[in-house]
């Protein structure tokens, strides 16, 4: 049997001048989309230089970052993983709940077209395209971060998220102008999807998701 693991680690010197590694996180209980996020998040920020190299990687292939200490803006990403990792579970959690209502009811109902019509599966939100990109992408529904001067084009739609400016509790999206931590969620540019801001610090990153119905 094979087991993988994904980790987040970085290189470094100790203080005796020797090469050593360190493991930040360890991203294995995060769902594939959610490391596809992150993978996508620190590729902006690492052709920006505002971030080390380091990046989720599997046990078998272990990559490792640059040989740099750590710093405020590494500190924050790993603050955003333990933020990922939290989501991940309590959604894994009501997915579950919501699995099981929906098992009870199906059970419950006596009428073959109701069963039918609660187990049809949602259709997909108005925004998705044929065309639409499915790699090198960020999925709908999916929190990322980001900084200033990262775009993010949204899978199987043509949104692109443009970031002008992540300042502490504050954050400007082209297209939506200035938001807050915790407002109203703006509309973006392709109908039917808008965009929400979780958090926003000092350290220049913000974390966002865009929705599509």
């Amino acid at each position: 049997m094979v087991y993988e693991r994904h980790l987040l680690r970085r290189s470094y010197r100790n203080a005796q001048g020797k090469p050593a590694k360190e493991t930040l996180a360890n991203l294995s209980a995060l769902p594939e989309q959610a490391i596809a996020a992150l993978r996508a998040s620190l590729a902006a920020a690492q052709k920006q230089g505002s971030v080390p190299a380091p990046a989720p990687v599997s046990a078998s292939a272990s990559a490792t970052a640059p040989e740099a200490p750590a710093s405020a803006a590494l500190q924050a990403m790993q603050a955003r993983i333990a933020a990922l990792e939290q989501t991940t579970q309590s959604q894994a959690a009501e997915l579950e709940q919501a699995k099981a209502a929906l098992a009870a009811r199906a059970a419950a109902s006596e009428a073959p077209a109701q069963v039918a019509a609660a187990e049809a599966p949602p259709s997909a939100p108005a925004a998705v395209v044929a065309d639409g990109p499915t790699t090198d992408c960020i999925p709908i529904g999916t929190r990322f971060i980001a900084a200033a001067g990262d775009a993010f084009s949204i899978c199987k739609t043509r949104e692109v998220v443009k970031v002008v400016a992540v300042s502490d509790g504050e954050a400007v999206i082209e297209g939506v102008g200035s938001m807050i931590p915790g407002g109203p969620t703006a509309p973006l540019e392709v109908r039917g999807c808008s965009v929400t801001l979780f958090s926003a610090d000092g350290s220049g990153y913000a974390e966002l998701r865009v929705s599509c119905s």
